[in-house]
């Protein structure tokens, strides 16, 4: 593994893996509704910023502005709208719901071989996504919870959801002879961020005015952090990841959340790790390991730029 991979991939995992703890500095002075709209504000407008010293433009056209409206939905919105929509979604299992949210590099993987594109996923990249999945549910152990509920359901969809948006991802940032767009993951989080301030209104009357806004220092660092580098530059580096090594191996930074955040717990709240979260932590970081191994040198004179040239590697995946 390159070193400017692993570095955005130690990005992502740690500032996805810490944001519970700036979240809770935010919650202090903001509701839900509020800080989902400043936090996405702040993020869309650093990365106009940032869009602007590089020299690059927001895309044009209906087409590709749709896809990534559906984008922007299925990751951000439909979430939130399907827990506004079930009344027992918001009081369901943490721990239930951490692994859903862990599930989303299987979907990945079960979307592709549904789509009949099981060669985007090499089968050392499938059986590091199992075991790293095997080691979130040693980690939280779920045993109890209610699978067979609403809230299981919703948690379930928007992991599909999830997913699916990663797909799309990679398909926009392909090459524009396999039918992409070529777009740049700068481009790509720019929008995103853009894109999310409009859902974000939308939800402001769901809560956003019942309450004003309290802003102190802490408050506003932390939005700082949690909108320039969450919301904007992380989400960039984890869309250079998908453009780099595809959307089932990048996924797999999923896994490493759990283990920064529960890492942060020690860290800053002297909460006690178990044998069992201890066993956990180590098959992840093995199923992490196993995702990214690397991948064999191709015989020469096959290149990936020769892959994609052939007429098997161009023909569209029903998802995207």
């Amino acid at each position: 593994m390159r070193f400017d991979s692993a570095a955005r991939f130690a990005a992502v995992a740690l500032m996805w893996g810490s944001s519970y703890f700036w979240i809770k500095i935010v919650f202090g002075g903001l509701n839900s509704a509020q800080f989902s709209f400043f936090r996405i504000l702040v993020g869309a407008v650093a990365m106009l910023g940032i869009l602007a010293l590089g020299r690059q433009r927001l895309p044009r056209g209906a087409g590709v502005w749709a896809r990534l409206v559906l984008i922007a939905f299925l990751a951000n919105a439909l979430p939130v709208l399907l827990v506004e929509l079930v009344d027992d979604a918001v009081g369901a299992d943490a721990d239930m719901v951490s692994v859903f949210n862990a599930s989303v590099p299987l979907c990945v993987v079960l979307l592709c071989l549904a789509a009949r594109r099981a060669d985007r996923v090499p089968a050392r990249v499938a059986a590091g996504l199992v075991v790293g999945f095997a080691g979130v549910l040693v980690l939280y152990a779920p045993w109890g919870a209610e699978w067979l509920s609403a809230g299981a359901a919703v948690n379930a969809a928007a992991a599909v959801a999830y997913a699916w948006s990663m797909l799309l991802m990679e398909k926009l940032m392909g090459a524009e002879e396999g039918g992409g767009r070529a777009m740049t993951p700068l481009v790509l989080a720019t929008t995103q961020a853009v894109i999310g301030v409009g859902w974000a209104g939308i939800n402001m009357p769901n809560g956003g005015f019942d309450s004003t806004p309290h802003f102190s220092a802490s408050i506003i660092g932390a939005l700082l952090v949690l909108g320039i580098l969450n919301t904007g530059l992380v989400y960039m580096c984890f869309a250079w990841l998908i453009r780099e090594e595809g959307a089932a191996k990048a996924s797999g930074v999923l896994y490493a959340v759990p283990v920064v955040l529960t890492l942060g717990m020690v860290l800053l709240e002297d909460y006690v790790l178990g044998t069992r979260e201890i066993l956990g932590m180590a098959v992840i970081v093995a199923g992490l390991i196993l995702t990214r191994l690397p991948q064999r040198t191709a015989p020469a004179g096959r290149t990936r730029s020769a892959d994609r040239a052939t007429p098997a590697a161009k023909s569209p995946a029903a998802v995207r």
